[in-house]
């Protein structure tokens, strides 16, 4: 049998219209054609119109799919559209493909009110921000005086180290000292200052380590009270998926499992309520 690569080289393949190619030139040829100038056009349309591309279905906005899995039977959740009050909506439901599952649908703007819901529970006000983003202020500017004062502490032992060197040489070259003693001292010395010297390295970031991570998850924290009340589907979902795990749909209810830090920002919105919002103790 002919491969496909085969019979398109035939199809279109000039000389079959007395037609000769040869190095971009076309030549006339002096004997009679198998197919019509006509039938050979034709066949060309057809075979360029199969070559293109195929239109892919317009796919369908669901921006939750792949976020949760059914609570009751372990299932996928899917998403598709439904008509009911002279409107159409999307709805998210459990596709039971893992047997018998009696969930209900549940509306995209009730799901997104579910997941706005855990937002604020992880979310830091505009207030808290800054307070919070205040005080490692405070604290950096402790520890660059602390660090400083340990870098000049080093920075005088290295001074100090460096004498000891010097006087040693000189003793060495003085007679005070043997070969063996000296290269012994030496030593030592060479590896204290070593030492000294990348302690002193160390300091900067030692501090660094620790403040940048911390500002950057205050802000972020702060950034989910924004997407609390953001219509941006997408970006709630991105956030959903960082913040908690083993993200189920139960009852028209999302439930999860926090993600660490989260779980102390959940645990503290439903013990004090300090987001700054509601209640007193802020």
């Amino acid at each position: 049998m002919l491969s496909k690569s085969s019979v398109k080289k035939i199809l279109t393949n000039l000389v079959y219209t007395a037609i000769i190619a040869r190095s971009g030139e076309l030549y006339n040829g002096s004997f009679t054609p198998i197919v019509s100038k006509t039938t050979f056009e034709a066949v060309q349309e057809v075979l360029d119109e199969r070559s293109r591309p195929r239109k892919s279905k317009a796919s369908h906005n669901f921006p939750f799919t792949g976020l949760l899995r059914c609570g009751e039977c372990g299932a996928s959740i899917t998403a598709q559209f439904a008509k009911g009050n002279g409107g159409t909506y999307r709805y998210y439901r459990c596709t039971k493909k893992l047997g018998r599952c009696y969930q209900p649908y549940l509306r995209e703007d009730l799901l997104t009110d579910e997941l706005r819901n855990k937002l604020q529970k992880v979310a830091l006000c505009e207030d808290l921000k800054e307070k919070m983003l205040d005080q490692i202020s405070i604290w950096e500017k402790k520890d660059n005086r602390s660090s400083h004062a340990f870098s000049q502490n080093l920075s005088n032992k290295i001074t100090e180290t460096e004498e000891k060197l010097d006087k040693l040489i000189n003793a060495f070259l003085d007679d005070f000292i043997d070969k063996d003693t000296y290269i012994n001292k030496k030593n030592q010395l060479v590896k204290t200052k070593a030492d000294l010297i990348q302690k002193k390295k160390g300091l900067g970031k030692k501090t660094a380590n620790w403040n940048e991570p911390l500002r950057e998850w205050i802000n972020y924290a702060h950034h989910a009270e924004e997407l609390a009340s953001s219509k941006d589907l997408n970006a709630i979902k991105s956030f959903v998926e960082k913040i908690g795990t083993n993200r189920r749909l139960l009852d028209k209810k999302v439930l999860l499992q926090w993600e660490k830090p989260w779980e102390l920002m959940a645990e503290r919105d439903e013990s004090s309520k300090w987001l700054g919002r509601e209640g007193s103790n802020r």
